[in-house]
C-alpha cells in the first residue's frame, strides 16, 4: 500500500457511494472530502459496502 491522492479516489468514491457504500477516513470515520486541505494526499481510509457492519473498528489502524 502506498499514498494516494484525491484524483486517485474521487471517481471510485462516487461509484462506491452510488452502490450504497462509503469511503471514510480511518482516523475520523467521516467520508473523504475533496479540495478542503492544503495537501492533495488522502488520509488513511476504509472503503466498505455493507453499512450494517462497524468497519471502523473491524480494521486495526496503526
Amino acid at each position: 500500500m502506498g499514498p494516494t491522492s484525491e484524483w486517485d479516489t474521487a471517481a471510485a468514491q462516487a461509484i462506491v457511494e452510488v452502490a450504497g457504500g462509503q469511503v471514510i477516513s480511518a482516523e475520523t470515520g467521516q467520508p473523504l472530502r475533496y479540495n478542503t486541505r492544503d495537501s492533495l494526499l488522502n488520509p488513511h481510509f476504509i472503503v466498505y459496502g455493507d453499512a450494517s457492519r462497524d468497519w471502523l473498528n473491524a480494521v486495526p489502524c496503526e
